[in-house]
C-alpha cells in the first residue's frame, strides 16, 4: 500500500519512512503541498498523511483540494495543532483521521489499517459500472460502448474492469501483470501493451479512452 506524507520537518519524515516501511508499507515523502500535489497526480497514492503546518501553503487549504480532486483518497492529519476548533475544522474539510504529535508510531499504525478497512467497504466496487460511454457487468462479464455490444477475452475484460472501477487512476504495467495475469504468469510487460493493442482496435472510434501514461502504464480517460 503507498502512503504519501506531506511533512515538512525531516526527522519526523525519517521516522515515518522507517516505522511505516517496517509494516509493509511503501511511504514516499514530500515536504510541501505543491510536491504532494506532484505525487498526488501520478495516481498511485492509497492513503495520506498530512501535516497542517507546511511550508507553502496551509495543510487545510489542501484538505479542500482532495477534496475536490481525490475525494476517494482517505487522509490522516498529523500535527501539533491540538486545538478542538482545529480538529472540528480539519474533519469538516474531510479528513478522516486526526493524530496530533507527539505520538506512538504503533498508534498510527493501527490507525491507519482501521481507515483503510473503513475505506474498502465503503468503495467496494459495484457489479455494474458505467463510465462515460462504457457500460460494464461484472456479473455477466459484458461489456457495451456506447449501447454497443464489445467482445472481449477474458483479460481484456479484467482489464477494462481494473481501470473502469478505478477512473483515472494510472496502473504501471507491473502491477497489471500481477492483477490481470495474476502471480503465476511468468511473462513481461509487453504482454500488457499486445493487448492493450487489440482491445483499442476493438473499441474505435472510442480507443483513446484507454489512456498511454507514457513511461508509467494504462488509465482510463474520462
Amino acid at each position: 500500500m503507498n502512503i504519501l506524507i506531506i511533512e515538512d520537518d525531516a526527522s519526523i519524515q525519517m521516522l515515518l519512512k522507517l516505522s511505516l516501511e517496517v509494516e509493509g508499507f511503501h511511504p514516499i515523502t514530500v515536504g510541501s503541498v505543491a510536491a504532494g500535489l506532484t505525487e498526488l497526480a501520478v495516481g498511485q497514492t492509497d492513503l495520506i498523511l498530512l501535516d497542517l503546518m507546511l511550508p507553502d501553503r496551509s495543510g487545510f487549504e489542501l484538505l479542500q483540494i482532495l477534496q475536490q480532486q481525490y475525494r476517494s483518497i482517505p487522509v490522516i492529519v498529523l500535527t501539533a495543532k491540538n486545538e478542538m476548533n482545529d480538529k472540528i475544522l480539519g474533519f469538516q474539510l474531510g479528513a478522516d483521521d486526526y493524530l496530533t504529535k507527539p505520538f506512538e508510531t504503533r498508534e498510527l499504525v493501527e490507525r491507519i489499517k482501521a481507515v483503510m478497512r473503513r475505506t474498502r467497504a465503503a468503495t467496494a466496487p459495484p457489479e455494474t459500472v458505467q463510465i462515460g460511454s462504457i457500460e460494464i457487468d461484472q456479473r455477466e462479464r459484458s461489456c457495451r460502448i456506447d449501447g454497443k455490444p464489445l467482445k472481449t477475452t477474458s483479460k481484456e475484460f479484467d482489464f477494462l474492469w481494473l481501470l473502469c472501477t478505478n477512473p483515472k487512476k494510472v496502473f504501471t504495467r507491473e502491477q497489471l501483470l500481477d492483477q490481470v495475469w495474476g502471480y503465476e504468469y511468468y511473462g513481461n510487460t509487453r504482454s500488457v501493451d499486445m493487448m492493450v493493442n487489440r482491445l483499442r482496435e476493438k473499441m474505435k472510434p472510442y480507443d483513446h479512452l484507454v489512456a498511454t501514461v507514457h513511461g508509467t502504464g494504462y488509465k482510463l480517460e474520462v
